[in-house]
Formats: C-alpha cells, sequence, structure tokens
C-alpha cells in the first residue's frame, strides 16, 4: 500500500495519537496526599458507632411489641365490653350513627 491510500479514518487517527503522545504527567503538591487522608478520616470519624446502632434498632423493636401486646389486649378486653354492655342493654360503644 501507498501513502496516498491511507483513508481519512485512519489519518486522523494517527494524528490523534501523535497528540497523546505530547501529553505529560503532572506532579501532584507533595500535601495533596495528606489532604485526601484528611478527608477520608473526617468521614470516618463522623460515622454512627454501631453500638448505637443496634441499640435503636433494639428499642424499636422492644417499642413495636409493646405496641401489638398493647393492641391485642385492647382488641381483647374491647370484645369483653361488648358483651357486657349488651348483656345489660347498653350502648356497646360510643357510635351514635349506626
Amino acid at each position: 500500500m501507498s501513502s496516498n491510500s491511507i483513508n481519512p479514518n485512519e489519518k486522523n487517527m494517527e494524528d490523534f495519537l501523535k497528540s497523546l503522545e505530547s501529553i505529560k504527567q503532572v506532579e501532584a503538591p507533595p500535601f495533596l496526599f495528606t489532604r485526601i487522608q484528611q478527608r477520608i478520616q473526617n468521614e470516618l470519624d463522623n460515622r454512627v458507632p454501631m453500638k448505637l446502632v443496634y441499640s435503636i434498632a433494639a428499642s424499636f423493636v422492644i417499642l413495636l411489641s409493646i405496641n401489638a401486646f398493647t393492641m391485642l389486649q385492647h382488641n381483647h378486653s374491647t370484645k369483653e365490653e361488648a358483651n357486657i354492655a349488651q348483656a345489660f342493654q347498653f350502648m356497646p360503644d360510643n357510635n351514635l350513627y349506626k
């Protein structure tokens, strides 16, 4: 192949690769690495301790358990109250519009 038979895409690619050869590595300032380390350390210091996370999760579980137990007890006592009210021919609830 002669040099005249190079298609335009190959020519553009060669020009592009030649321009990349002129790129030189930039030197980083000496304090850059210490700044990066300090930012990483600050992020680690801002994390919530796992002990606190576990205690909050346990508190939510206990609270939900107490709530479920209370709801079940209330539902049971409401049925008993309705039966007693019906026996004495009282209104079993405060709903005036039935």
